[in-house]
């Protein structure tokens, strides 16, 4: 259902962790050949800050929180039947 809206509406995912992001697609491109940077410090470099790392686990998880809370109270729509039956005449 997720994927589904993202697609849908081109959104962002909400509960994405912007520095562990940035170091996944610095090692990507790493991996596809792109010139190494050294000596300066890209977006990738908050993975390595422990507090930053902290906070973004710590806001991720209040969000996952309040979505299963949201949802629990979800109820399941009863079935409904296949086949029509005839009235009896």
């Amino acid at each position: 259902m997720i994927l589904w809206h993202m697609l849908s509406k081109d959104a962002e995912y909400i509960w994405a962790r912007p520095a562990l992001l940035a170091r996944k697609f610095r090692s990507v491109e790493l991996r596809a050949g792109l010139p190494t940077s050294h000596a300066w410090r890209g977006t990738a470099f908050d993975y390595n800050i422990p507090a930053k790392r902290a906070e973004e686990r710590s806001r991720v998880e209040k969000a996952e929180a309040a979505s299963a809370a949201a949802t629990s109270r979800w109820r399941t729509r009863p079935e409904r039947p296949t086949t029509v039956e005839k009235a009896a005449e």
